[in-house]
């Protein structure tokens, strides 16, 4: 649906609230008003008898445009990144029973990172319930809130419509920024259609307790204090671990103006990545999973005063295989906003509750010109990072090398191609990674802009997440151009989804990297015969022929220097485009992080 569809549609259903503001409303469209109330403008969906009612007010909406999906879990995939890139929070509306199972995966990715997403179920007639009613997924029947309850932190099954403004309160106060929660939702068809009276509604009341694009965690100001006094403000060597609390395009404003007020030296883990520029002379990397060089030569060293961690859970892949190097000989602080304490038993630090993104602002307003004491604090950290900044963040020892993709050659490096996406795409491109090999070259290899436009389902990593996560960010972030880079093996996941952006129109890039093999399986299979070659070999599927079937317009790539033809006929076309590159399986990037892995 194009711009000018979509206003005539707004017009058309503004006169029709008119004519209908006197008349009841029912239980679905009081649910998919709230919806607008919280600035929700997409929902995404799979149709399905019990939830008729639902797909009725979502078409009469004047504000909500309905996403028909390919399968449930997609649209649980595409709530997740739109309401990544929103920053408010995702909804996807399918059946109860099979609907809400296959919801599952993208309700445990969700939680995993984190992410506030709104899941509603509609469920067989109440009067059916206890039955055998076809699909019951009540108690009765397979008891589905009792299979999603350690997914999701709120369950509600909204059986009485009369008790619809306490229920929806309990399954939207925590869908926000600040308490990252997610929430089921399961209403019968009946009640659906229930008519709501006067004074039942829900109102912008359930909403007044923060919007959802704002609502964050105070910094801790004691905290900061102590923190500029002993180590910003003086002679200490420190620098940041930025993690995924701290990737958003608002704080990785204010981060680069505290980083450059205070020279301090800034690296990423994996799902930090985005948060800061990798070319800025200030950014150690990666840390972690994918690692770069430099981040790993100064965060692993004894040369630092102290490592100030913000957002991160350190985790196995945030803290390099929990290897004792990232806490030795130096002193750890950890600032995080998570309500949810995460499992750190392993590094003997305390975490100190402050917001992200308010730490970096109210550290952002230190006046650094108060004397000339600062002037030699800066003098000598500039003089430290000069010397850092003698670690590249490749470190060519370890690299692959040398022209590859030439003449007949099939066999593309992934690094290469990675290289030249970044070289040639906008840097403001919302960058959007699979799971897989590609994954660790992407996050080695692609140099992020360092404004929160780097996503990726980084706990989980469900294969074929990004596939159907780009659709939602495109529609969130719609200004911006967006690229998925994907692998063979996630688009036999997910992949049906490029039909999605093909029937909406969505203008988005999709690089498969078709390497015939489930990648990041097959090194292990090829270099330690881990497992038997026949378990992670795939076919070479020709996805471009696959993508013309579904509407998609693609190109097929098998030299490197044909990528930049590739992207200006993607250029030049209104809806998807998909770019097949053929490449070969190499080792990944990832030599630090398996060393620390093999370590005792």
């Amino acid at each position: 649906m194009r711009d000018s569809e979509i206003r005539l549609k707004f017009s058309a259903r503004i006169v029709l609230e008119n004519m209908e503001s006197h008349a009841p409303l029912n239980v679905s469209k009081t649910v998919v008003k709230s919806l607008e109330v919280a600035k929700i403008d997409h929902v995404f969906l799979v149709p399905g008898k019990m939830i008729y009612p639902l797909l009725d007010a979502i078409d009469k909406s004047p504000l909500i445009r309905g996403i028909v999906c390919a399968h449930e879990t997609s649209s649980a995939f595409m709530a997740d990144g739109y309401a990544r890139a929103s920053r408010k929070f995702g909804v996807c509306v399918g059946i109860s029973g099979p609907g809400t199972m296959n919801f599952v995966p993208g309700m445990a990715a969700a939680h995993a990172d984190r992410i506030p997403v709104l899941y509603i179920a509609g469920g067989v007639s109440s009067r059916a319930e206890g039955k055998g009613a076809f699909q019951d997924a009540t108690l009765s029947g397979i008891f589905e809130s009792g299979v999603v309850r350690s997914l999701v932190q709120n369950v509600v099954e909204l059986k009485n419509k009369d008790n619809l403004q306490a229920e929806m309160r309990r399954a939207t106060d925590g869908l926000n920024w600040m308490r990252r929660a997610q929430s089921f939702i399961s209403i019968p068809v009946d009640v659906q259609r229930q008519e709501v009276l006067a004074g039942q509604e829900v109102s912008r009341q359930l909403y007044d307790h923060g919007e959802f694009n704002a609502s964050e965690v105070p910094a801790n100001h004691t905290a900061l204090d102590a923190l500029r006094d002993q180590y910003l403000l003086r002679s200490k060597r420190v620098a940041f671990l930025i993690g995924s609390r701290g990737n958003d395009a608002e704080t990785a404003k204010v981060l680069l103006d505290v980083a450059e007020r205070f020279c301090i030296p800034v690296a990423t883990t994996l799902s930090g990545k985005g948060a800061f520029p990798e070319d800025h002379v200030l950014s150690l990397g990666v840390y972690g999973f994918s690692s770069h060089s430099r981040a790993v030569r100064v965060i692993n060293s004894d040369e630092l005063d102290v490592l100030v961690v913000f957002g991160s859970d350190l985790n196995q892949r945030d803290s390099m295989n929990w290897t004792e190097k990232l806490t030795a000989q130096k002193e750890v602080i950890i600032f995080d906003d998570s309500f949810d304490a995460p499992a750190m038993g392993h590094v003997a630090h305390g975490r100190i509750f402050s917001g992200i993104g308010a730490t970096f602002r109210l550290l952002s307003l230190t006046d650094t010109n108060r004397g000339a004491d600062f002037r030699t604090v800066l003098e000598r950290r500039k003089t430290w990072v000069a010397e850092v900044n003698q670690t590249p963040l490749y470190d060519h020892q370890f690299e692959q090398t040398g022209v590859r993709g030439s003449g007949s050659d099939r066999s593309l490096y992934t690094g290469d191609v990675v290289k030249r996406l970044c070289h040639l795409l906008p840097k403001d491109t919302n960058v959007v990674v699979d799971s897989g090999a590609h994954r660790i070259f992407m996050a080695h290899y692609w140099l992020s802009s360092g404004i929160g436009n780097y996503f990726s389902s980084s706990s989980l990593a469900p294969m074929g997440w990004a596939i159907a996560a780009g659709i939602g960010i495109k529609l969130a972030a719609p200004e911006r151009p967006c690229v998925v880079v994907t692998g063979d093996g996630c688009m036999l996941m997910h992949g049906m989804e490029i039909q999605t952006a093909a029937r909406y129109g969505v203008k988005i890039l999709y690089v498969v990297l078709n390497n015939s093999a489930h990648g990041a399986i097959h090194i292990d299979a090829i270099s330690n015969g881990s497992i038997p070659e026949q378990f992670s070999k795939l076919p070479r599927h020709d996805w471009t022929a696959f993508a013309a079937s579904l509407g998609v317009a693609a190109r097929r790539v098998e030299r490197i220097d044909d990528l930049a033809d590739a992207l200006s006929d993607a250029s030049r076309l209104n809806g998807p485009f998909l770019i097949e590159v053929l490449t070969g399986v190499f080792p990944a990037p990832n030599r630090y992080y398996t060393d620390c892995a093999a370590s005792p």
